[in-house]
C-alpha cells in the first residue's frame, strides 16, 4: 500500500513515514475496497456476472487505483458481451499503470484478431437497430436483427433479454423461455433475466389454467383467421354457383338467396367477430404485460438504488466514527496523544510531578492502534510508577475525606495499578466501596487484604469488616482510618 499524498510505501503506522500524512482512514478505505474485490472475484467464479459487476464497480469507486479490480471488471463486461465497457475499463487501467499491466495483453489479443473489432462494432450497431425496430412496433424485423447479433456475439445478455421480451409480447412463451435460459447459462444470477423467466412461467401457467387451447387461438389470430380457408367472392357466398344452376323455379331461387344471406351473416358473426374480439383482447394483454414490465424494471431500479444508498450511509457512518476520534472532545485519540506528549515534555524537563499528573490523564486502555504510542506510554509509566502511585493515593485520600467516594475509588484503583502491593490503598478502596453501599466490591478487597496481607495491621480490621458483612455505620471506618495512620506512622506516604 502506498501513500496517496507522496506515493511512498506505507508501514504499519497510521502516519506516512515520508510526508507525515495521517493515512489511517485511507487504509480503511483501501481495505474495504479489497473486500469488495474479493467478493466480486467469488461471484465471478460462480458465474454471477451481474452481481460481480455491481460489487467491482463499488470497489473501484472507493479505490480507483485498484488495477486488479478494474481488470476483472473489464473481463466480466466482456463475458457479458459488453465489449465497449470492457475496453473502457482496460484503457483506464493502462493509463493508471502503464507497466506490467495484464490489460495490455487483453487489448492486444483482441486487436490481433482480424476483423474482431469491426465485428463487435457491427454487433453494437445491429443491436441498436433491433432496439429501434422494437420501439416502433416492428417486432419481426427486431427479432431478425437480434438473431444476427447473437450469431456474432453469443454472450450479449441484453440481446437475449430483448429477444425473450419480444417473444413474450407475441405469445411465444416456449421460445421466450428457451431464450432467457440461454442468458442464464452465461450469467446465472442476472436479476432481469430471473424476473423475465418468472413472468414467462406465470404467463404459461395462467394460460394453462384458463384455457388449454388459448395458445393455438392466439397463434391463429396472429396469422389471420382466413389464411387456411379457400377464397370466396361475394357472389360465391351469397349465391353458390352449383345451387344456382340447379334452381327450378323462382321460389326456389328466392329461397336459396335468403339462405345464402343468412349463411353470410352467420359467417360474419361466428368467424370475423370472434377474431376481432380476440385481436382487441390480445392488444389489451400486450399493453398490460408491457406496463407490468416497466413497473417491475422501475421497482428493481429503486431497490438497487436503495441498497446503494444504505451501503453508502453505513460507510459514511464508519468514516464519521473514525474521524470523531481525531476531532471530537473528551478522551479522543488526539487528546490522548496530547496528554502523552505533555507528560514526555515535563519528564524531559525533569518536572516529574507534573509529568506524572499529565500521564494520569492518558487513557491507557483506549485502543490507539499505534505501537509507538504504546511503547512510549509503557516506558514512561514504568519510570513514573512510584510518582503516579503517590499522586493517585494523595488524590484518593483528598476525595475520600471530602466524601467524594466515586473519585476516591478511581484514584485508589490507579494507585493499585501502579503498585499492587500498596495495602493501604487497597484498605481505603474497600472502605470507599463500603461507604457507597457496594458490599460486594468492599468485601472483595477486604478479603484480598486478609488473603495476601495477613501479617499486616490492616488484616485484623478487614476480618472485622468481613465478619460484619460490611454492615458498618461509618464510625468504625473512621476509627480504622485513624488507627491505620497511627500504626504505620504515615510511612506508606
Amino acid at each position: 500500500m502506498i501513500c496517496y499524498n507522496c506515493g511512498n510505501v506505507l508501514t504499519n503506522s497510521d502516519y506516512c513515514s515520508h510526508c507525515g500524512m495521517d493515512v489511517s482512514v485511507y487504509k480503511r478505505i483501501v481495505r474495504l475496497s479489497n473486500t469488495y474485490y474479493n467478493v466480486g472475484l467469488t461471484k465471478a467464479r460462480n458465474r454471477d456476472l451481474a452481481g460481480a459487476a455491481d460489487t467491482l464497480r463499488r470497489c473501484v469507486k472507493l479505490n480507483k487505483r485498484n488495477i486488479d479490480a478494474r481488470n476483472l471488471l473489464g473481463l466480466v463486461y466482456f463475458e457479458m458481451g459488453e465489449t465497449v465497457q470492457a475496453f473502457s475499463e482496460w484503457v483506464m487501467s493502462t493509463n493508471i499503470q502503464p507497466d506490467n499491466n495484464p490489460a495490455d495483453r487483453y487489448l492486444v489479443a483482441i486487436q490481433q484478431e482480424k476483423g474482431k473489432v469491426d465485428e463487435l462494432n457491427h454487433t453494437i450497431k445491429k443491436f441498436n437497430v433491433a432496439l429501434n425496430y422494437a420501439k416502433s412496433g416492428t417486432d419481426d424485423m427486431a427479432i431478425i436483427q437480434l438473431k444476427k447479433v447473437l450469431n456474432q456475439n453469443p454472450n450479449l445478455i441484453k440481446a437475449y433479454q430483448l429477444l425473450a421480451l419480444l417473444y413474450t409480447k407475441n405469445g411465444q412463451y416456449e421460445r421466450a423461455k428457451r431464450t432467457i435460459k440461454k442468458s442464464l447459462k452465461i450469467d446465472k444470477c442476472n436479476p432481469l433475466s430471473i424476473r423475465y423467466l418468472r413472468e414467462i412461467n406465470e404467463y404459461m401457467e395462467d394460460e394453462k389454467k384458463n384455457d388449454p387451447d388459448r395458445r393455438m387461438e392466439r397463434r391463429r389470430s396472429l396469422r389471420g383467421v382466413m389464411v387456411d380457408r379457400p377464397y370466396l367472392s361475394g357472389n360465391d357466398v351469397i349465391v353458390p354457383q352449383n345451387n344456382f344452376k340447379e334452381a327450378i323455379s323462382s321460389a326456389q331461387s328466392i329461397l336459396h338467396i335468403i339462405i345464402g344471406v343468412l349463411l353470410g351473416a352467420a359467417l360474419v358473426y361466428f368467424i370475423v367477430t370472434p377474431a376481432r374480439i380476440a385481436g382487441i383482447s390480445d392488444k389489451v394483454n400486450d399493453t398490460k404485460v408491457e406496463y407490468n414490465q416497466k413497473i417491475a424494471i422501475k421497482n428493481s431500479t429503486i431497490s438497487e438504488l436503495q441498497d446503494q444508498v444504505d451501503t453508502i450511509k453505513k460507510e459514511r457512518d464508519k468514516l464519521k466514527t473514525s474521524l470523531a476520534q481525531y476531532t471530537g472532545t473528551g478522551n479522543t485519540l488526539s487528546t490522548n496523544y496530547s496528554n502523552l506528549l505533555e507528560a514526555v515534555q515535563y519528564y524531559l524537563a525533569k518536572d516529574y510531578d507534573n509529568s506524572a499528573k499529565s500521564l494520569e490523564k492518558v487513557d491507557g486502555k483506549m485502543k490507539m492502534e499505534s505501537a509507538s504510542f504504546t511503547s512510549v506510554y509503557k516506558s514512561l509509566s514504568d519510570q513514573l510508577s512510584s510518582r503516579v502511585e503517590n499522586s493517585a493515593f494523595d488524590a484518593g485520600m483528598s476525595a475520600y475525606e471530602s466524601a467524594d467516594y466515586e473519585t476516591a475509588i478511581t484514584q485508589f484503583t490507579k494507585c493499585i495499578e501502579a503498585n499492587k502491593n500498596n495495602v493501604k490503598a487497597i484498605y481505603y478502596l474497600a472502605y470507599a466501596y463500603n461507604r457507597q453501599g457496594d458490599t460486594t466490591n468492599s468485601n472483595k478487597y477486604f478479603k484480598k487484604i486478609v488473603d495476601d496481607f495477613g501479617d499486616t495491621e490492616y488484616a485484623d480490621r478487614a476480618r472485622n469488616m468481613l465478619s460484619g458483612n460490611g454492615g458498618d455505620d461509618g464510625n468504625n471506618a473512621d476509627n480504622g482510618d485513624n488507627g491505620g495512620d497511627n500504626g504505620d506512622g504515615g510511612s506508606s506516604e
